[in-house]
């Protein structure tokens, strides 16, 4: 007689093995041979890359079946940009004029001192290249994708600036990170920032680039107590490029902290935003303008984690898509048990300038206490017909009225930058944004 009681290790072994997409697994084949060779130098930054070697073996590289990589394809790494490091550049390109009296340059990921201008005194600076001991990162699940993990177990070199307390920088420091190749091939960026207590600074964060070479960055930000934080992140790399970038912010007690993402579409562009809301009386402000031409791909996955009382924060984001470009954005507010006035807003609008464009958008909230106010909200729509009609009616060609009518729809947040010399890149970045791709 056969036992009808089917046993728990009986039904596991039943189940049918998950199936791993093919190129899932090459991916992970060759980051993990890539990884393996870093993590075996022998230098203070060892044990960071053993350490995050380990994590990077515990993560399945994502696939089509991966829900937050459900509408973004990794089939443009399939050129083998995991397999060639982009080269170490021995003359450097022109670069573009200073946004600040301060600036940083990484080439491909490595430091050039001789293209940067030191920060100011109460300003530390100090290489991540294995000369010097440095954490892992800020929280030990800050870092949640294989390629953040593979950025931490392949680095060769990167950047700590530290700001002193009390400091009250009077201009901004700016990074700027160039990516350039000829062949398929990767650059892995690190840039930490430590803001003292009471401090003040603005961090311009900026990318440029041209090639096949993907840009695999991840920048960490930790405030401290009272402190006051502006920071750009502008993402202007040429459409041929690719970019996989992670951004985590922890704010400090009673501190504010406003970030500012601009970014065009290429190639391949995700970013991996994580506000981690740890301490009470901190306040965030995520502000960001996606635009995606020619038949560019940007996918933006913005999480903000409220994990104590009384603290703030708000998401506005605006993306243009035109031609046959793609736009992702999912945010996400995640407020933990506990965590009672917590005030979080989010808002996402989009602007479709053709028929043949699409924007995937998807806002969600998780919310594990009664003692919240929580908004959220988004819209995508097309061209006000009418206006369009208005300004072609008063002689203005289509794709200059088409532009006018774009600039209107994201002119808030141009207006609410703080920079002046952000907002004097910023307009004609936008420009060449929009008008790059109108004839494809």
């Amino acid at each position: 007689m056969t036992d009808a009681v089917t046993s728990t290790a009986d039904r596991a072994a039943a189940r049918p093995t998950p199936v791993v997409e093919p190129l899932a697994q090459k991916l992970a084949a060759q980051a993990h041979s890539l990884a393996e060779q870093t993590a075996a130098s022998s230098d203070a930054l060892s044990a960071w890359r053993q350490a995050a070697l380990a994590q990077l073996a515990r993560l399945p590289f994502p696939s089509k079946k991966t829900e937050q990589w459900k509408y973004t394809s990794l089939m443009a790494l399939d050129a083998g940009h995991l397999v060639t490091q982009a080269p170490d550049h021995a003359n450097a390109p022109a670069l573009p004029e200073p946004l600040a009296p301060w600036r940083l340059v990484l080439i491909n990921g490595r430091f050039h001192a001789d293209l940067s201008q030191l920060p100011p005194q109460g300003v530390s600076l100090t290489r991540l290249d294995g000369s010097a001991e440095a954490p892992l990162s800020i929280a030990e699940d800050a870092l949640r994708t294989p390629f953040a993990w593979l950025n931490s177990a392949a680095l060769q070199d990167g950047l700590l600036l530290t700001v002193a307390d009390g400091v009250a920088l009077d201009a901004p420091i700016e990074v700027l990170l160039l990516g350039s190749a000829d062949v398929a091939s990767h650059c892995h960026t690190r840039l930490r920032l430590q803001l003292g207590a009471g401090s003040r600074a603005t961090l311009i964060e900026r990318y440029i680039g041209q090639g096949p070479v993907l840009t695999n960055a991840v920048t960490e930000i930790t405030t401290g107590e009272n402190s006051d934080l502006v920071h750009y992140r502008l993402q202007a790399e040429a459409a041929d490029t690719l970019h996989i970038g992670s951004l985590i912010l922890a704010p400090g007690r009673d501190s504010r902290a406003a970030s500012f993402q601009l970014m065009q579409g290429n190639a391949l562009r995700r970013n991996d935003v994580r506000v981690l809301m740890t301490h009470s009386g901190a306040s965030a402000s995520l502000n960001g303008i996606f635009v995606g031409r020619g038949s560019t791909h940007t996918d933006n996955q913005i999480c903000i984690e409220h994990r104590v009382p009384h603290a703030v924060s708000d998401q506005l984001f605006k993306g243009m898509a035109g031609d046959k470009a793609r736009l992702v954005f999912n945010g996400r507010i995640h407020i933990f048990a506990g965590a009672k006035g917590t005030n979080a807003e989010l808002s996402n609008k989009n602007l479709l300038l053709s028929p043949g464009a699409e924007v995937d958008t998807k806002p969600e909230l998780e919310i594990y206490n009664d003692d919240v106010k929580c908004s959220h909200g988004t819209t995508c729509g097309q061209l006000d017909a009418q206006a369009l009609f208005y300004l072609r009616s008063r002689g203005i060609a289509e794709p200059a009225a088409k532009r006018m009518l774009a600039f209107g729809f994201v002119n808030e947040l141009l207006s609410a930058l703080p920079d002046e010399a952000v907002v004097e890149w910023a307009r004609p970045w936008l420009e060449r944004a929009l008008t790059e791709a109108e004839h494809a």
